[in-house]
């Protein structure tokens, strides 16, 4: 889920990562590479080193290193999937209203969550979740010009952020 990331390939934050455990969507074997970044970005600690410098290949030793690592980096762990579900929603929403994603990648982020989250109702709790249902709420998204779908996801990207 959500392997894009963003559409530059930008290195997701500590807690972003934090919210992908907490969903169990995490790619474990891109991990050292990000914390080798966030090192970079003044982020400091022994796990968070040791992440690092570890290769990806043994995803269980990522996992079992990642609590420990984001702690370093001021992460405290997520108390529920429904608080994984907002960091990951105002990930999408911040890049879409930075003009750093397209309104098509923040659907199509949306559609993974939901995906990935077995469709629990949780997922339709935020703001971002109801683009989910955009064609229902809408009747026939293609009869809608590309800024009319613009102008609702943007205003859900407003919402969520808001919220």
């Amino acid at each position: 889920m959500l392997q894009g990331i963003a559409p530059d390939g930008e290195t997701p934050t500590p807690a972003l990562v934090a919210a992908w455990l907490v969903m169990d969507t995490l790619r474990a074997e891109s991990v050292p590479m990000w914390a080798a970044t966030w090192l970079v970005q003044d982020y400091d600690g022994e796990w968070l080193a040791e992440l690092a410098g570890l290769s990806g290949r043994d995803t269980r030793e990522v996992r079992d290193l990642l609590p420990a690592a984001l702690a370093d980096a001021g992460v405290d762990p997520l108390s529920s999937r429904q608080a994984a579900l907002k960091v990951a929603y105002d990930h999408i929403a911040n890049m879409h209203l930075s003009g750093r994603a397209h309104w098509t990648w923040a659907v199509n982020q949306v559609v993974e969550l939901v995906i990935g989250n077995g469709y629990a109702s949780e997922v339709f709790e935020q703001p971002l979740g109801a683009l989910w249902g955009i064609d229902d709420e809408l009747g026939d998204p293609w009869s809608r010009t590309e800024d009319e779908l613009a102008g609702i996801v943007r205003r859900a990207c407003i919402e969520q952020v808001q919220q």
